[in-house]
């Protein structure tokens, strides 16, 4: 072959392999077998789109579709496209379809969405709301108030115009509750701090709670401030003191009081030293009680996630900076789970006021307001659901899948949410196991759609994963729904059940994650009716009634004999030992009472209303603690409570006590008073004066 034949042969190839190339990307062209591509997506589990050129051809597809029982779920003759169900649709029919005359084109559906955009002016300071992409997540949810997030921090300014409208109260009208102080008030008042070195500064005015609850649900939307991830309820449970302080019991105390009054979601911005046991039951109490639980990794930079993040039934979160790379100061280890956004945050403090932050502390509260959307479109997901769908749709930054520097990655607000929003599945109740011969209930939701047409829903059950010979009747309805079915019958003798809920939604079938119900004899709370049984069976089978009787007339003879003879022998022993000494009398001692008790703590409360003070004077017992609140006043600046007098020549302070600026309603601030007297105090600026009476509770004990 000369040269010139060739040269023409590799161009000619060349053209070939460009042109090939072109249909296997663009799909295939109309009348050909279909491309490998359009295979491909149809296998991702998303519908067809099928675009075709002319009616004809369009109802060709569509005649298609409805004779192999394909749903149609968007149609426009007009435009010559077709949605098709995939589920079920196999190889052959794809390529069937793109050998169709006139069909142009088949891709796999892509959602499209409108992007919300708030209106909260500060916005553009939140960089991490760009990060985990939360606005493509506001799209599909922005949570609603049907969640509750209890937030375990120092108290949070439920005041705080950009938090008031997302802020829990109870029945009585309270937000939360206060384990420092042992009330109904958990305000934010983290004036102080410790620095690094662990060193008091006082009057750093911190308020790291109310920055906590901002980036988790600030008020979105309201033309004011910042936009929090999730607009959901959020508790204020007061855990910590003004300087960041508290114990494990203060946090094991709040973990349970959030649960048992409705928290869904647990964060904790917080670290505790070192495992503790009574901590971890409190975490082991949420768990059981389907509360999803986060907590900040910690801010040393070291090998391990501090408690109670370590805890494996808590999401550990890390903290990432701007360029999405881990900060210096986050902790890592095995025991992380997920990062967020926690350099230079910017976010709600006391007061009305805004400020940045930094530390894991402000990363949690990122991964606490997607937990909430999640269980917005997802009620029935359970803390490990929950914790699941945060992981595996997480954003990698260093090596694909989980590494102990970044865990699995950045939390993905859209991914998350957008995996668990179309319709679903959950088994929500069930036993812990079933008895022999016995029945059992199971309780399962269908969730997902605009709400979804539910066609039908029911339960099947067998002794393997792959044989559910046994299916409950059917239901219908619209998610979301809950369903139980009673009465199902468990096995005779020990093994498994394994158990599984299935639903038809708007044409689509889904199913549950299958359950391993335990058959065998009873346990726990039986053990007692168990151990009679046993006991029974030993006397009558193995030992025998007699023989039984007899034993147990000895048991009874025996300790009768002993304690019939312990006297006399006591007084044998009195008259034949020796004598060591004559008995001399001992003049009776007075017996001296253990001290009384310190006082006990009272608290009474004084109120500032539009500057009055009511009442003007309390009379209180020695000990008390007086909280002076400001309850709807907007002072000036620079207003506060001073012990001390006014009269014309101005202010006379004594030095005896002094409160914090008041600055907007929802401030407050108290004292103890550990000494009888009179204290008289004032409103610096406006010189609303008022006093404490303290009176010595032995002086009252005696008078009485």
């Amino acid at each position: 072959m000369s040269a010139f034949l060739k040269s023409s042969a590799c161009v000619i190839l060349s053209i070939l392999v460009i042109a090939s190339s072109s249909v296997i990307v663009s799909g295939f062209q109309p009348g050909t077998s279909a491309s490998p591509l359009a295979i491909s997506l149809a296998h991702e589990g998303s519908k067809l789109v099928v675009e075709v050129d002319g009616l004809g051809a369009f109802q060709a597809v569509q005649g298609f579709a409805y004779e192999n029982g394909l749903e149609v779920s968007f149609s426009s003759p007009e435009t010559g496209i077709l949605t098709l169900g995939a589920d079920g649709m196999s190889a052959n029919a794809i390529d069937r379809i793109s050998q169709m005359a006139g069909v142009v084109s088949v891709s796999a559906e892509r959602k499209a969405h409108t992007l919300f955009t708030p209106n909260d002016p500060n916005r553009n300071l939140q960089w991490g709301l760009d990060t985990i992409n939360a606005y493509e997540a506001w799209d599909i949810t922005r949570g609603n108030h049907s969640v509750v997030v209890g937030v375990l921090d120092t108290g949070v300014d439920w005041t705080h115009p950009d938090l008031a409208a997302n802020i829990w109260s109870d029945a009585d009208g309270y937000h939360g509750y206060n384990f420092i102080d042992g009330n109904r008030q958990p305000m934010d008042d983290n004036v102080n701090s410790y620095d690094e070195n662990g060193v008091w500064q006082p009057g750093t005015y911190t308020y790291h709670g109310t920055h906590v609850a901002g980036v988790v649900g600030a008020v979105i939307d309201n033309s004011a401030g910042v936009a929090g991830i999730a607009q959901a309820l959020l508790m204020a449970v007061k855990v910590m003191n003004d300087s960041g302080e508290g114990t494990d019991a203060t946090v094991a105390s709040g973990i349970r009081w959030a649960v048992d009054n409705g928290a869904d979601v647990v964060t904790m911005s917080l670290g505790v030293d070192g495992m503790s046991t009574t901590l971890n039951n409190a975490i082991s109490y949420a768990s059981n009680h389907g509360v999803v639980m986060i907590a900040a990794s910690g801010n040393s930079g070291s090998s391990e996630v501090s408690y109670p993040a370590a805890n494996p039934k808590v999401i550990a979160v890390g903290a990432v900076d701007s360029t999405e790379d881990p900060t210096g100061f986050s902790n890592y280890g095995t025991n992380l789970d997920i990062m967020a956004p926690g350099s230079s945050i910017y976010s709600t403090m006391a007061s009305g006021g805004y400020q940045y932050l930094s530390g894991t502390s402000t990363a949690a509260p990122y991964v606490a307001g997607v937990a909430a959307l999640l269980l917005t479109v997802n009620p029935a997901l359970t803390p490990e659901l929950v914790g699941n769908t945060l992981n595996s749709t997480a954003i990698d930054i260093r090596t694909t899948g989980y590494d102990e520097y970044s865990g699995w990655g950045i939390v993905n607000a859209f991914q998350a949410v957008e995996q668990v929003s179309g319709p679903a599945v959950t088994i929500t109740d069930h036993p812990a196991y079933a008895a022999l011969n016995s029945t059992f209930s199971i309780t399962w939701m269908v969730t997902g759609g605009n709400p979804g047409t539910i066609q039908s829903t029911h339960l099947s059950w067998g002794e393997t994963p792959t044989s559910l010979t046994h299916s409950s009747s059917s239901f219908t309805g619209q998610t979301w729904a809950s369903f139980t079915v009673d009465d199902i019958p468990s096995l005779l003798e020990n093994g498994t059940l394994y158990i599984r809920a299935f639903a038809t939604v708007d044409g689509s079938n889904y199913e549950s994650e299958i359950l391993e119900l335990p058959v065998h004899e009873p346990t726990g709370g039986d053990l007692f009716t168990q151990f009679l049984r046993d006991v029974q069976k030993f006397i009558v089978d193995d030992l025998g009634v007699f023989n039984f009787l007899i034993i147990l007339g000895l048991l009874i003879a025996v300790p009768l004999i002993i304690v019939a003879a312990r006297p006399r022998r006591r007084k044998a022993v009195a008259q034949t030992g020796p004598a060591l000494h004559q008995y001399q009398p001992i003049a009776p001692s007075h017996h001296l009472p253990p001290p009384p008790p310190p006082p006990p703590r009272f608290e009474t409360y004084v109120d500032l209303m539009g500057g009055d003070i009511m009442p003007v004077s309390v009379t209180v017992f020695e000990g008390t603690k007086v909280v002076w609140v400001n309850r709807t006043w907007a002072p000036p600046p620079g207003m506060m409570i001073r012990s001390g007098t006014v009269d014309q020549a101005g202010e006379h302070p004594d030095g005896t006590f002094q409160s914090g600026m008041l600055i907007a309603p929802g401030d407050y601030w108290s004292a103890t008073f550990h000494r009888p007297g009179v204290y008289p105090y004032y409103i610096t600026g406006v010189w609303k004066v008022g006093r404490v009476v303290v009176e010595s509770v032995k002086s009252r004990t005696e008078a009485s």
